[in-house]
């Protein structure tokens, strides 16, 4: 009782009203100057407190800035690529997890990267992105409908048909590598069938569409579509992914079957997915886990298949008891790039921070910035582990929320608290953090109609849903820009404000991978990447007058194919070729002459290909012709 008595005195004689501004007593309502803004700047030691001083006195932090930024532009190819997404990492998630994670001063590890730049996230259709639409931004290069995954904006929500057209597929950042042999892989830590990582090898009308019951329930037609689980196991880029790893186990095992932690599958096929990856990969070495201990166990310089499923459904937040069954974000990465970083040609690993946005949308503010340091901690370790001169790191956010950081409180203020230097016009007071909607509402309303008083709720209870103004079950995602921060080769190239889906066609200009332009001159067995046909298609660098690639290039409309929908690197790949032959021809133009050594000179300029073996007759003095040795004519 006593407690309460004096937290209450505390709080109202910190909470007071706003003092007048100005000479004349008037008060700006705007721009409260409250008695705590003047509160906090000396500590103990009678030292001012670190951000509080001059510019002068913050001279090293700026030199350390100013080497890092004006370092000479690393134009170096980008061997390997690491793309980091925080799922709903928000900017203001990432100024409130500074916060919790130590003070307003604090940097996560991707605070420290030398580049910056915003990504504007709308879906083709929507104002607000989900995960699926920017997935395929992020990973395909292309803006696309809310909720559907690696196919253009030409393909509806839940449209099979439309789904199943080639022509509306998108390549991802990871078929680009494929092609280029680089090992590929991901990790997160929702089900690897969830929205963000699917973007990487799937191809899908409905995001729901993880498992074939699910895809029935919505009207589907497992006969004609592919489910998400199938596509990875069976698809072309997942069954070649040599790094998987989540949760999500119920999408690979028959509604009937059990897994390890006697949790039931959710097929309805009677189809045991992770079987058949095994029996896909018995000639590989390939690994399947479930636990943590299981994955400490592999080594990943003899491994080079890891899947790995550790939850029936999405791994527990780091906040649960149940984590520490589990492996950590960082344990993920670090046993990826194990594996991964054998490859000489390279690698390209997706980490996805999933579970920020699950603590968003139950406005449980805690979880998520929680579930942020996690993913700060792992991309400290990704970064060193590598090296800046030849791994591009990019992180990032899918979309934002709607969560809020408000008011005046002091410096070192609890974030997970009230706000300690004003309260509403119902005396109340309020917290730092709150959100535009969701379930937060009604646990925030009173059956009267006023708030209830924050003061007579744990606040710092991992599942208390913070203040929503409307009403949802839900929170919402929030449409505003996310942050991009890089490091490595053309890591320079990610400022500014950009469209979402410039991101992997930066990522392809650094690593030379794509159909795009590259930063090492234009991929030969590519389009022209300076010129488009007038039938705004692009075209290739290479091709023919005649030959078998005419047929294979001319859509039965007379158009022309788009070469950006064919894999042009396949060693087989016919290239356009303008009148159709059975086989190409030859040609009739001059053909050039290279010569070094005694009387190479004389095999300059332009002359009849009979004139050749005359030439060299006469410089090494055999034949009936003249000869260097005597420059006279044989008998």
């Amino acid at each position: 009782m006593y407690r309460i008595v004096l937290l209450l005195v505390f709080t109202c004689a910190g909470l007071t009203e706003p003092a007048s501004v100005g000479g004349k007593g008037e008060y700006d309502p705007m721009h409260p100057q409250l008695p705590i803004i003047n509160d906090g700047i000396v500590n103990e030691n009678g030292r001012v407190k670190r951000g509080a001083l001059p510019l002068k006195f913050i001279a090293p932090e700026m030199e350390t800035h100013v080497a890092i930024t004006k370092n000479h532009l690393n134009k170096n190819m980008a061997r390997n690529v690491i793309l980091f997404i925080g799922d709903g990492m928000s900017i203001a998630t990432v100024t409130a997890s500074r916060v919790y994670n130590g003070g307003e001063e604090q940097q996560l590890s991707f605070d420290k990267f030398p580049y910056s730049g915003l990504s504007k996230t709308y879906c083709a259709n929507t104002q607000v992105a989900d995960s699926a639409c920017s997935a395929t931004a992020y990973l395909g290069g292309v803006k696309a409908n809310y909720a559907t995954l690696g196919v253009t904006a030409t393909v509806a929500l839940s449209d099979c048909g439309a789904e199943n057209r080639t022509s509306n597929h998108v390549a991802s950042i990871a078929e680009w590598a494929q092609r280029n042999q680089m090992s590929t892989g991901f990790v997160t830590t929702t089900e690897v069938t969830n929205a963000s990582p699917a973007g990487l090898y799937s191809h899908s009308a409905n995001r729901n569409w993880e498992n074939d019951r699910q895809l029935i329930a919505d009207g589907g037609n497992p006969d004609v579509c592919t489910d998400i689980a199938r596509q990875l196991i069976h698809g072309k880029i997942g069954e070649n992914l040599n790094v998987i790893m989540g949760g999500g186990r119920r999408h690979f095992l028959p509604e009937w079957e059990t897994d390890v932690d006697g949790s039931p599958g959710t097929r309805g096929d009677g189809v045991n997915l992770i079987k058949q990856w095994k029996r896909h990969h018995r000639k590989h070495a390939a690994r399947y886990t479930e636990t943590r201990e299981e994955l400490q166990q592999v080594n990943g310089a003899t491994v080079d298949y890891l899947f790995g499923l550790f939850s029936n459904e999405h791994m527990p937040f780091h906040l649960e008891d149940e984590a520490e069954k589990k492996p950590t974000l960082t344990e993920m990465v670090s046993k990826a790039l194990d594996v991964l970083e054998k490859n000489d040609k390279g690698y390209l690993l997706f980490v996805e921070g999933g579970r920020i946005d699950h603590g968003h949308h139950k406005t449980q503010a805690a979880r998520a910035l929680d579930e942020t340091i996690e993913f700060s901690k792992a991309i400290e370790h990704a970064r060193l582990r590598t090296s800046e001169k030849d791994t591009l790191i990019i992180v990032s956010a899918d979309h934002s929320h709607t969560m809020a950081m408000a008011g005046y409180s002091s410096r070192g203020n609890d974030i997970l608290g009230i706000n300690n230097a004003q309260i509403g016009l119902d005396h109340l007071p309020y917290a730092t953090l709150s959100y535009a909607n969701g379930p937060g509402y009604e646990m925030h309303e009173e059956q009267t109609g006023g708030r209830r008083n924050l003061l007579r709720l744990n606040m710092h209870r991992q599942t208390f849903e913070f203040p929503s103004t409307i009403p949802l079950a839900e929170e919402t995602h929030g449409g505003d820009d996310v942050p991009v921060y890089a490091s490595g080769p053309w890591a320079h190239i990610f400022t500014g404000t950009y469209e979402q889906h410039y991101i992997p066609h930066a990522i392809g200009y650094a690593a030379c991978i794509g159909d795009g332009l590259h930063s090492r001159g234009n991929d030969i067995l590519g389009i022209n990447n300076a010129q488009i046909g007038l039938d705004h298609l692009p075209y290739a660098t290479l091709s023919y007058a005649n030959g078998p690639g005419y047929e294979m290039h001319e859509e039965q409309t007379g158009g022309r194919r788009n070469l950006l929908r064919l894999n042009m690197h396949r060693q087989t790949f016919e290239f356009p070729s303008t009148i159709p032959l059975a086989e190409e021809t030859h040609g009739g133009d001059d053909v050039p002459v290279y010569a070094s050594g005694p009387w190479a000179h004389i095999f300059t300029g332009t002359y009849e290909q009979h004139y050749i073996p005359h030439a060299i007759g006469y410089a090494a003095c055999i034949g009936d012709g003249l000869h260097s040795c005597t420059d006279e004519q044989p008998h």
